[in-house]
């Protein structure tokens, strides 16, 4: 099987979340765009892409599709251990954020370059300074993410450090554009990135 674009390998993502809560046994790429607003073209390519039969007469069976997105796109089911880099105003968001919850990926510990924060901040799981034991921390406990919140100066270095002690994937909430290895893969999440996407193309017409 060809490997599948980051663009639509998104979408499919997405697509298995939206049918984890669909009822009905079969749904169709007229429904999937209404529901999701990509355009049906784009659904049917998408799916094409993981080279799978789940087709029916009235549309996609939905348990063979949900179980060819979880197999084809190596959906994670066993636990994924997670960690917080950055304290401030979007870490401390993080530490009580329950969108995780019900999921595979479980936050068991946090780090911050004040060690101030760590003392005075109070979580679930143990939180940590940004010394050389972060990276001990990090292979004892199995971590495999990280979501990285750090002010801006110190994004690249800790992203630099993450990658070396083995993080798969960052989720990059910083507005900053990392380096690491192909190892590590980089989530961008930055509130003005994702500002500055939506207005592309979409300004409007004066006067």
């Amino acid at each position: 099987m060809k490997a599948i674009p980051e663009p639509s390998k998104r979408r499919l993502v997405l697509l298995e979340r939206l049918l984890a809560t669909y009822t009905e046994k079969t749904i169709t790429s007229q429904k999937i765009e209404e529901l999701a607003g990509w355009s049906a073209p784009v659904i049917r390519r998408d799916i094409s892409l993981l080279a799978v039969r789940c087709g029916a007469s009235n549309g996609y069976k939905v348990s063979e599709l949900r179980e060819a997105l979880s197999s084809v796109l190596s959906i994670a089911h066993g636990e994924q251990r997670c960690c917080i880099v950055g304290l401030g105003k979007m870490g401390q968001a993080l530490l009580d954020n329950m969108e995780l919850e019900g999921t595979p990926f479980k936050i068991v510990a946090g780090f911050d370059p004040k060690e101030n924060r760590t003392q005075i901040l109070h979580s679930i799981f143990p939180l940590h300074p940004t010394t050389e034991l972060m990276e001990q921390i990090i292979r004892e406990e199995e971590i495999r993410y990280a979501l990285l919140t750090v002010e801006a100066p110190e994004a690249q270095g800790l992203a630099s450090r993450l990658a070396a002690c083995g993080i798969r994937g960052i989720v990059n909430y910083t507005p900053c554009i990392l380096t690491v290895p192909r190892s590590t893969k980089v989530e961008n999440v930055s509130l003005l990135t994702a500002l500055e996407t939506l207005a592309v193309g979409s300004t409007e017409n004066k006067g």
